[in-house]
């Protein structure tokens, strides 16, 4: 095979140490994942009005979702044309793109419309417009890809469809202004594997969660490469569902809520995890962000179950297996009950070694 020999592995073990540490593996990843795949970026509910726009990042690419007049998602190129200077840095919304620099003026489809103090015919509008991604949305999540030829959210993600249909979740409001962010000191794939898998909550959370959604009450229920879903008992309701959309989305849902987690990036050993959830009542009129603690409380009326205070038990052991990759080891065989893990192996596997040889042709 004609992969990148830093990052070969057995997907039916966990990941060496170097997956978390070595920069040689965090460029495979920017290159054929984040730059390469389907990125989750937010929710539609986000971009409601037309004229909406949202500057997010792909990888290291800015990024700028818009709802056109038309009511249409596009993504472009949150850059300039000009000299690159960022277009939009905060929610916005308007029928056009102004560079806050020079005021070159663009469509919300990036075709630019105007250079200030341009003599006629000085600059060719045609080769200045703002390059366009692929942007999908998958019940009610937005992805965006920098890569034109990847295969279709719908297509990517079918092979869990049948698992979520008729439980709800097209039925939500996401409460978009109320997603939060913070920073951990790991590396994007240990918060990732760690949200996804349910091994580890009679340990890390024996008070917090394993009495409302015990470890040994999770099951299998599909799964491939492509995503991932499991289940699991839960107190005082019917089993949540759990799915996985590599490389970086979390979400559980239930009868009212789906609350989910979203991994990104920064650099080999730190990352961003945004938090968000829908439930079945509207979102509160501009509340306080402390009022909205989407992992630990379930703030709408007609959810049932309120956890204690979870994720900090999350950063830490996931900042702690962070200072364990500073050492090497022997990775261990995952277990059956670890069979979402051993999937998102082989989507890394996929993406960073078997995407290239067919991306080939071989």
């Amino acid at each position: 095979m004609a992969s990148t020999s830093a990052t070969t592995f057995d997907p039916a073990r966990a990941l060496p140490n170097a997956a978390f540490r070595d920069q040689a593996w965090f460029d495979a990843e920017l290159e054929h994942i984040w730059h390469g795949d389907w990125v989750f970026v937010t929710t539609e509910d986000a971009l409601q009005n037309p004229g909406d726009q949202i500057p997010v990042t792909v990888g290291r690419q800015p990024v700028l979702l818009i709802r056109n007049q038309d009511g249409e998602l596009g993504a472009v190129s949150n850059l300039c044309a000009h000299r690159g200077t960022l277009l939009v840095d905060s929610p916005a919304n308007g029928k056009r793109i102004q560079c806050p620099y020079h005021a070159w003026t663009y469509t919300d489809g990036g075709r630019l419309l105007s250079v200030p103090f341009s003599p006629k015919g000085e600059v060719d509008k045609a080769a200045h417009c703002l390059p366009a991604y692929r942007v999908e949305a998958w019940h009610g999540l937005i992805f965006v890809s920098l890569n034109p030829d990847v295969e279709s959210v719908a297509t990517r993600f079918a092979g869990i469809d049948t698992v979520i249909d008729g439980r709800g979740l097209d039925g939500l409001h996401h409460w978009s202004e109320q997603q939060q962010s913070e920073t951990w000191a790991c590396n994007w794939k240990l918060a990732a594997l760690n949200a996804m898998e349910s091994y580890h909550l009679f340990q890390v959370h024996p008070e917090t969660l394993e009495p409302y959604t015990p470890t040994k009450d999770a099951y299998y229920v599909a799964g491939s490469d492509r995503a991932t879903a499991t289940g699991g008992a839960s107190k005082g309701q019917d089993d949540y569902i759990l799915i996985s959309l590599p490389p970086g989305f979390v979400g559980v849902l239930t009868g009212d809520s789906f609350i989910w987690q979203a991994v990104r990036p920064i650099d080999t050993t730190s990352c961003t995890v945004l938090t968000g959830g829908a439930f079945t009542s509207p979102p509160p009129e501009r509340a306080s962000n402390l009022a909205a603690k989407w992992l630990t409380k379930a703030t709408n009326a007609a959810a049932t179950l309120a956890l204690p205070d979870f994720l900090p038990e999350d950063k830490a052991i996931c900042e702690r297996g962070q200072r364990g990759a500073e050492g090497d080891y022997q990775p261990g065989l995952l277990l059956e009950v670890e069979r979402v893990v051993a999937d998102f192996g082989r989507y890394l596997d996929w993406r960073l070694n078997q995407a290239l040889v067919e991306s080939r042709g071989a």
